[in-house]
């Protein structure tokens, strides 16, 4: 099946900056010849406000929402290209829109880091680590309203995959929540993989999964901004995302975090990541009905 493609060529509320460049460059390495449409996420200028870096992601998650929803009626896989993994709370909104926000939506959220901290736990503070906490409804209301996000999605209807970096604040509410998870060493264990996917996919109607590329071992993407030691090789992470579309649940799917620049290095983290997508794209080849 030809995938409906979604570009948000966007870092935070930048456009076409740092790994808001990512992107192009998947399309440009064959990602633009597999689809069966591409269309480009906007945020418009006027739009934008300085210092609401957040309710500016979510204005750009609602142009977002729009076309995952459109997308979504055709029928077909829909492939998400991001700068970063603040796109992923536009991509549930759109779900929300094309199936209502009634449907049970499992997230599974496949990254180095677990992305589940608010302002309280957080160290660092950044946005990029918060994204899985605001579909939650833990953090940013206001980012949660201007994306159009009509439910929280709970976390007993969450799975971390590959994580190996999680702040301690942000550990407890993993745990006071309910999520699942399994580290990068848990993934090479195709018994715990497939019971995970199995017990997510018994509490839902579809899918969505997010996939930070810094999940991969460093060597790989030798540019990400946000390496962590001890990820997976490529035909681990295509064959956890294979066990998952074989599912027949997955109604959409985010790549981001890819950094072309730095030259020899944005080149081999490029390969890399489109030698995910195209081996992705193989496998995906059903996706769940929209409900009558």
């Amino acid at each position: 099946m030809q995938p409906q493609v979604i570009s948000v060529p966007y870092r935070y509320d930048q456009f076409e900056e740092g790994l808001g460049l990512g992107p192009q460059s998947l399309l440009d390495a064959g990602l633009r010849k597999r689809a069966a449409n591409v269309s480009v996420a906007h945020l418009a200028d006027e739009s934008v406000e300085d210092d609401r870096t957040a309710v500016n992601i979510g204005r750009l998650g609602r142009s977002t929402a729009d076309l995952v929803a459109t997308a979504r009626a055709t029928a077909s896989p829909v492939l998400v290209v991001a700068g970063d993994d603040t796109a992923a709370v536009g991509v549930v909104a759109g779900l929300q829109k094309s199936d209502g926000a009634s449907r049970p939506l499992g997230v599974i959220w496949i990254d180095a880091h677990g992305d589940f901290n608010t302002p309280d736990t957080s160290y660092s503070g950044i946005l990029a680590g918060m994204p899985l906490a605001v579909i939650a409804g833990l953090a940013g209301p206001r980012w949660r309203e201007a994306a159009d996000l009509a439910i929280s999605v709970p976390g007993e209807r969450m799975l971390l995959m590959g994580v190996r970096e999680i702040d301690t604040g942000e550990d407890e509410l993993i745990k006071l929540h309910g999520l699942g998870r399994l580290t990068a060493r848990d993934l090479r264990d195709a018994g715990k993989v497939s019971a995970a996917i199995t017990d997510l996919i018994n509490r839902c109607e579809i899918i969505y999964v997010n996939v930070d590329l810094d999940v991969l071992d460093p060597h790989l993407v030798p540019s990400i901004t946000t390496p962590s030691a001890h990820g997976l090789e490529l035909d681990q992470l295509s064959g956890v995302l294979s066990a998952i579309v074989k599912t027949g649940k997955v109604a959409a799917i985010s790549i981001t975090s890819l950094n072309p620049l730095a030259a020899n290095r944005g080149a081999r983290s490029v390969k890399s990541a489109w030698t995910v997508v195209d081996t992705l794209l193989n496998d995906w080849q059903s996706v769940p009905p929209l409900p009558r």
